[in-house]
This record gives C-alpha cells, sequence and structure tokens, in this order.
C-alpha cells in the first residue's frame, strides 16, 4: 500500500471544497453554520488521507494521469462520505442543543437568528479546530513535514552551493580537461 500524492489530495480538497462539487454542499447541509468548521474537518480528513496506506501496489504501473485521476477519485469520495455521515452528524446535534438552549432565552427572530448563526459558528470551529490538533498530534504530520523542509532545505543549499561553485570555477569536466591539457603542455615543453 502507498500513500497518496500531495497533488491529488490538493485538487480534490480544491475540487471539493473550494469549488463546491460535493453532496454535502449542495444538498446534505445540516444546519445554517458556516463552513469554517467543516473546512478544518476536512484538514482532518486530508492528513489522515495522507498519512494512510491506503492505495495499492498495483496502481504504481498505471500512468500518472491515470493515477492522480484514481487518488483525486478516492480523496473525493472519502471526503464526500465522511463529511455527509460524520460531520453532518455533529452539526446536526450542536444546531439541536443550540436551539433547544436559545429557544429558553431568547424570544425575538432576528436575535434568535443571529445568536444561533454565530453559537454554531464558534462551537463547530471550535470542534474542528480540536479535531485538526488531535489529529495532526496522532498522524505526527507536523514532525513530518518539518524533516521534509529539512530535506529540502538541505537539497536546495547543496545545490546553490553546487551552482555558485560552477558559476565562480566553471563546470567540473571543463576543469578535468584543463589539469589534462596542462599537464600535456608541461610534458611537450620538458619533452
Amino acid at each position: 500500500m502507498e500513500r497518496l500524492s500531495f497533488a491529488a489530495l490538493g485538487l480534490a480538497i480544491l475540487l471539493h471544497s473550494v469549488m463546491g462539487i460535493s453532496y454535502y454542499f449542495v444538498k446534505a447541509r445540516c444546519s445554517p453554520a458556516p463552513l469554517l468548521g467543516s473546512w478544518l474537518f476536512i484538514a482532518c480528513i486530508g492528513a489522515v488521507l495522507h498519512s494512510v496506506h491506503i492505495f495499492p501496489q498495483w496502481c504504481r504501473n498505471c500512468s500518472a494521469l491515470c493515477r492522480l485521476i484514481m487518488e483525486t477519485a478516492i480523496c473525493c469520495l472519502t471526503l464526500d462520505v465522511m463529511l455527509s455521515k460524520f460531520w453532518c452528524r455533529i452539526e446536526s446535534v450542536c444546531h439541536c442543543a443550540i436551539v433547544g438552549i436559545l429557544g429558553l432565552l431568547v424570544t425575538e427572530k432576528c436575535t434568535f437568528d443571529s445568536w444561533e448563526y454565530w453559537l454554531l459558528g464558534v462551537t463547530t470551529s471550535i470542534i474542528g479546530g480540536c479535531l485538526l490538533w488531535l489529529t495532526l498530534w496522532a498522524t505526527a504530520l507536523t514532525s513530518k513535514m518539518r524533516l521534509d523542509y529539512s530535506n529540502w532545505q538541505h537539497k536546495v543549499s547543496h545545490l546553490v552551493r553546487q551552482t555558485i561553485y560552477h558559476f565562480v570555477f566553471g563546470p567540473m569536466d571543463l576543469q578535468s580537461t584543463k589539469v589534462q591539457n596542462s599537464e600535456e603542455c608541461e610534458q611537450s615543453f620538458a619533452s
């Protein structure tokens, strides 16, 4: 089993969340809550999808485009199922609790609607943020990203040093020919 690529995961999140090509964003909105909590939950799912090896080995032989399409489809399907089944239940429970509490406290419709919106936004954002923090902690994604960044930084610094050396002293193959030419000149001069 292999991990999903960053490209497929990013494309799936772009298609699913930003462009709204999703059952959840079109039909299955469970409450009038703002989208921040669901976006944090999408980040949780993305972290889990990236850290878990879910893609079969036989797909390694597929073309890059075919593999990207399959990985994106798997990511979109997983995002849609998790949002419409799991996150929708969380939003529904929060919505019922907030409506029940506000029904006892607030009588005006305008005040009720605004309090409902803001309390739902705060509650679902806190829940989404906690789930994201727990997911990042459990998958150790931040330390993996730090290690990947460190490796990338080392490669870039090595490439920059090599390019500067190449710029200042010339290519390595020209230097070896210069050394051979100078040895030939010394031999011809000595004879």
